[in-house]
């Protein structure tokens, strides 16, 4: 796993804004499945978004801006997408080696997210 102390502010900067989409795209889930019901697909959606922005959190050194703007984006497969775009925007190094889990765990989501 990549060490929050070796990554540059660019790696930085888009890692939190990833974790400000995913954070935002699990209550927008949670939202919508509780406007369904307790049998809504859309509890577990949210659970898998929460520990990936779990995850990308834990990436982040102490100081990581996490409030920033809130997202524009309201759907839940839109934000996913987003973050997935924003995710492998970052150069895959030595120093960032440990993504390549989490774009994977982001690509499921988003295809979990697609009808």
């Amino acid at each position: 796993m990549m060490t929050n102390d070796t990554i540059d502010q660019d790696a930085t900067d888009a890692l939190a804004a990833v974790a400000r989409l995913l954070r935002h795209a699990a209550v927008r889930a949670w939202t919508q499945a509780e406007a369904e019901g307790p049998r809504s697909s859309l509890h577990l959606l949210g659970l898998g978004i929460h520990i990936a922005s779990c995850q990308v959190m834990a990436m982040l050194p102490a100081d990581a801006d996490l409030e920033g703007q809130p997202p524009t984006q309201n759907d839940v497969g839109q934000l996913l997408r987003s973050a997935d775009e924003l995710i492998r925007s970052i150069s895959i190094l030595d120093q960032t080696a440990g993504i390549s889990p989490l774009v994977v765990a982001i690509c499921d989501l988003v295809r979990e997210a697609t009808p």
